[in-house]
């Protein structure tokens, strides 16, 4: 810095930054002023949730129809898979079971001299159901369930007639 000398170049200006850059051509832009830019702006920032919430909005019922669309397809198929599966089940429960001549033959063996079978039933999931008419139900129960093949049995009812009490018994499918 010699006053003789004139004064160095000043050196060259650095590469502007990007903020600088979007300044700059903000500044050239129209902007509101006032109280106009903060209603622009309060604007932009509703906008943003709100599109996003029409949005979601119009997808999800896009996705609800294309479920019912789906539903109706596959009920005849849903419905047809019901029906085989019961099917199956039955099957598998009257099979698994024994035939009703040998169940007769073992509630013959069981009951006390006095008993009566009155009704014998398998029902439509395999189970058995008995009616049985006797003087004493205690003892027509106790009888039934001494049987190996009838320990699940389970009293369900029991009624008086004239000459003597019937007591249900019902064994659930397995």
């Amino acid at each position: 810095m010699d006053p003789a000398e004139p004064d160095p170049t000043p050196p060259s200006a650095p590469a502007q930054s990007l903020s600088h850059r979007l300044a700059a051509a903000l500044g050239v832009m129209p902007l509101p002023r006032g109280w106009h830019a903060a209603a622009a702006f309060g604007g932009l920032l509703a906008a943003g949730p709100l599109l996003t919430l029409a949005g979601a909005t119009l997808l999800a019922q896009h996705e609800r129809n294309a479920t019912v669309r789906l539903q109706a397809q596959l009920a005849p198929r849903l419905g047809a898979e019901a029906t085989a599966r019961a099917a199956r089940t039955a099957l598998a429960n009257a099979a698994g079971r024994a035939a009703p001549g040998p169940v007769l033959e073992v509630l013959a063996g069981v009951l006390p001299a006095d008993a009566r079978l009155t009704r014998v039933e398998r029902t439509r999931d395999g189970g058995l159901e008995l009616d049985v008419a006797g003087s004493d139900p205690d003892t027509l129960r106790a009888a039934i369930r001494r049987a190996p093949e009838f320990a699940g049995m389970r009293n369900t009812s029991q009624r008086r007639t004239d000459a003597a009490m019937i007591v249900s018994m019902r064994e659930d499918a397995q």
